[in-house]
């Protein structure tokens, strides 16, 4: 029905923006529509062929924590007892074998929190109440690269450390996540002492300037209706709007060619 519809056929479906923000969504349709523009989490779970960074746009989660509203302790550096937390499941597909060997490396470290859990509404607010108590919160990968636990660190104002060797971020073209989160490569997490090594003899004043960026940024992840200014809905729309250039050229070029992948054959 949608291929028949004359929208579709206009352009081929690439003016067409298509939700698949979860991991599994159009899963056997993915191939058919993969012309279309793609609102997705992240590239975990698909193939180049369908997804990809230049034809896409890359979405934040829905965080499951409540914002950090009124963050203004004095001094939080001090005030955040707890220097790294993790609270999720541990065993998970994919890049996610990285959370088994943390578990091993951080589960008995006396300033870290590192405990298995049950999405639950118990354990949304022990998160709540963990990520607002800690310097840094520990966002390894998952099933996929990215999970609502990076936004749910980002709005709780705890600079994300983050373990992956392939994830894209939301508008990265607009935010820079070096202003606010630290990265390491899962060679660098898992190397014994390495990871603990550098947030022990993290600088204050840097991570005091993590933390003020933190709560500049953390509008941008708000999913609101109405739509309001430079929230995630307005931030998206940016994002997609970016594509039409790129869009109107496929469609213009496709139009006029003869040979359409000529540029292949050489």
């Amino acid at each position: 029905m949608l291929k028949r519809s004359k929208s579709w056929q206009r352009s081929g479906g690439r003016d067409h923006v298509i939700v698949i923000h979860h991991p599994n969504a159009f899963r056997f349709l993915r191939d058919e529509v993969n012309a279309s523009i793609f609102v997705v989490a992240d590239f975990g779970r698909y193939p180049r062929s369908v997804s990809f960074l230049r034809k896409d746009v890359v979405a934040p989660y829905v965080h499951v924590v409540d914002k950090y509203v009124n963050d203004d302790s004095s001094d939080p550096f001090e005030s955040r007892t707890t220097l790294l937390y993790f609270r999720g499941r541990i065993k998970r597909k994919d890049e996610g074998y990285v959370r088994l060997q943390l578990a091993k490396i951080l589960g008995n470290h006396k300033r870290v929190h590192f405990e298995d859990s049950l999405a639950t509404t118990e354990g949304f607010e022990a998160a709540k109440q963990g990520m607002r108590s800690s310097r840094f919160c520990l966002h390894p990968a998952g099933d996929t690269p990215s999970s609502c636990r990076l936004f749910d660190a980002i709005v709780s104002h705890c600079v994300p450390v983050i373990v992956s060797d392939r994830i894209e971020l939301p508008f990265e073209d607009e935010i820079d996540y070096q202003e606010f989160s630290l990265f390491f490569s899962v060679n660098e997490a898992v190397w014994p002492g390495y990871l603990m090594q550098k947030l022990e003899t993290f600088p204050k004043e840097r991570w005091l300037k993590m933390w003020n960026k933190l709560k500049q940024v953390a509008h941008h992840f708000e999913y609101q209706y109405p739509a309001k200014k430079d929230d995630a809905v307005n931030m998206l729309w940016r994002q997609i709007h970016r594509k039409i250039p790129a869009v109107n050229l496929a469609i213009h070029r496709t139009k006029r060619l003869k040979i359409p992948d000529w540029w292949e054959r050489r």
